[in-house]
């Protein structure tokens, strides 16, 4: 009785082994999508807010930081969070309306297309009043601090 058992299970096992590996796909790896309209937002990924903010200032490029774009692009901004539109659950009171807050943008604040032509997304650039929606994403830092990531945005009208 013993060896029946035994081999029913051992006959289920590598049925479902063999069924997984029939029926596994293959990763595929999507390109970053530009936000297309303000009504494609509705959610923030958990470490994350959707926000609408005003460039203050853009910090002067970066040349130490030899394998970037950053060291022939801008990539950091002091943003004014004008709006939280929604949080993702880690990220709920992460962001002070009343402080500006020091941001990295990703593709950097000049347009995409004078970046790199290989860049999938296509971003216009920004400049010192620009309003835009975006998602903010955060990221933990040394003593307690944080650090703030842009990778697409959409301007706003002034």
């Amino acid at each position: 009785m013993k060896i029946k058992y035994a081999s029913i299970i051992t006959i289920l096992f590598y049925s479902i082994v063999f069924s997984a590996c029939q029926h596994s796909k293959k990763m595929r790896v999507s390109k970053i999508k530009p936000l297309e309209s303000n009504n494609e937002i509705y959610n923030a990924s958990p470490s994350s807010c959707i926000v609408i903010a005003t460039i203050l200032n853009i910090y002067p490029i970066d040349s130490s930081q030899t394998n970037s774009w950053c060291n022939k692009f801008p990539c950091t901004a002091l943003l004014q969070i004008d709006e939280i539109k929604s949080c993702g659950s880690d990220a709920t009171g992460m962001i002070d309306l009343s402080t500006n807050t020091e941001t990295n943008f990703a593709f950097t604040l000049s347009p995409t297309d004078s970046v790199d032509q290989s860049i999938a997304i296509k971003l216009p650039g920004l400049m010192v009043g620009d309003k835009i929606i975006t998602t903010i994403h955060i990221h933990p830092a040394m003593n307690n601090k944080k650090k703030y990531a842009v990778y697409s945005y959409k301007k706003l009208p002034k």
